[in-house]
């Protein structure tokens, strides 16, 4: 083989290749997205088999031959072990690793995008009952780093504090007050409280430690769940479906 290379990366996706070995797909900060073959992946006394099981954070040696890359030597950094306690917790990782997959498409948005990543899965992998809001935190803050920013000032007729609610318009993307004529100019548009514009202000300038740090009643929470997911597929033009299997469990 060629030359070979280190990275430190994420491995946020892998699929089958041939009968015993394995593609992975591999973000970095430097390189953006990388596809390494994992020889002998899929056997079960592979040493690599732990770096086809994503999400996993390690340091790789990969091998350069004509273009493709072959992983030769990998090491654990963190493996986010809590996500396999939760069903909860590994659906929404799942979630999160499939829309920055698809959105981490060069070098620039790759670098915005790993440690938010980074720290969004660690911290759905130690706080797995918070993963409602762990996972509108994220979503709202990918639409930042790629450059859908939602306008969050007060609509401008004047008049929006009298209001207990606003319009969160997906075709303008901001922010209507409750009056009629306001609400007419928001087009396609949800009612949430002001409780959830509020936690959508916290998520937009927290740093990244303290991301989902806040409280919120139930249905501040409903609603905020419910504008980031839409906003986010209406902007990425995808319905991204794999958090529907929670609405399939009892109620806790």
């Amino acid at each position: 083989m060629g030359t070979s290379f280190r990275i430190r990366g994420v491995v946020i996706d892998t699929r089958p290749h041939k009968d015993q070995d394995a593609i992975i797909t591999i973000l970095t900060p430097q390189h953006g997205l990388l596809s390494a073959t994992v020889p002998g992946a899929r056997k079960h006394s592979s040493r690599l088999a732990s770096m086809a099981t994503p999400p996993i954070v390690a340091d790789m040696v990969l091998s350069d031959s004509k273009g493709f890359y072959y992983l030769k030597e990998g090491e654990a950094v963190e493996s986010f072990r809590g996500l396999y306690d939760s069903f909860e917790a590994l659906t929404c990782a799942s979630h999160i690793l499939e829309v920055v997959k698809d959105t981490a498409v060069d070098p620039d948005s790759s670098q915005l995008l790993y440690p938010l990543l980074l720290y969004v899965l660690y911290d759905l992998s130690k706080h797995p009952k918070k993963y409602r809001q762990i996972v509108a935190a994220f979503e709202w803050r990918v639409m930042d780093a790629l450059g859908f920013a939602f306008d969050l000032n007060e609509c401008d007729c004047g008049k929006p504090d009298e209001m207990p609610t606003r319009a969160f318009s997906f075709s303008r993307c901001r922010l209507y007050c409750a009056n009629i004529g306001c609400v007419a100019k928001a087009k396609e548009y949800r009612f949430i409280s002001i409780g959830c514009v509020e936690a959508l202000r916290y998520i937009r300038e927290a740093p990244l430690e303290r991301l989902s740090a806040f409280r919120a009643e139930k249905y501040v929470l409903d609603d905020l769940c419910a504008v980031t997911h839409q906003y986010l597929c209406e902007r990425l033009e995808k319905n991204y479906d794999k958090l529907s299997l929670l609405d399939t469990l009892p109620p806790q």
